[in-house]
């Protein structure tokens, strides 16, 4: 069985932030907060189909970069969600009690 080809997300620099798997999604988060998840298509090493439109990986990262807006997997949203839930537990006083198994 074929491996699923790897997307490569870079800065404008050429630097490599991040891969992920042909089908998975990003999630691009816009200066004023709002946040957008898009399924991406591996298309070549230097071409990727985010959402609808096909990018070079590069002019992905100007573009995404002139307007102020940045991405991750979109399995990082799940993350930075449960960080927010822990910290307004902590400001909040509220604790979760886990049940042990005896």
């Amino acid at each position: 069985m074929e491996e699923k080809k790897r997307i490569r997300f870079i800065d404008s620099h050429y630097h490599t932030l991040f891969s992920i798997a042909d089908g998975d999604s990003i999630e691009i988060v816009y200066p004023d907060g709002k946040r957008e998840e898009r399924v991406c298509t591996y298309i070549d090493e230097y071409h990727t189909q985010v959402g609808a439109r096909v990018f070079h990986i590069c002019q992905f990262a100007e573009i995404m970069e002139a307007n102020g807006k940045s991405y991750c997997p979109a399995e990082c949203k799940e993350k930075e969600e449960r960080k927010e839930a822990v910290k307004g537990e902590k400001k909040t006083g509220t604790t979760r009690m886990e049940r042990s198994r005896r």
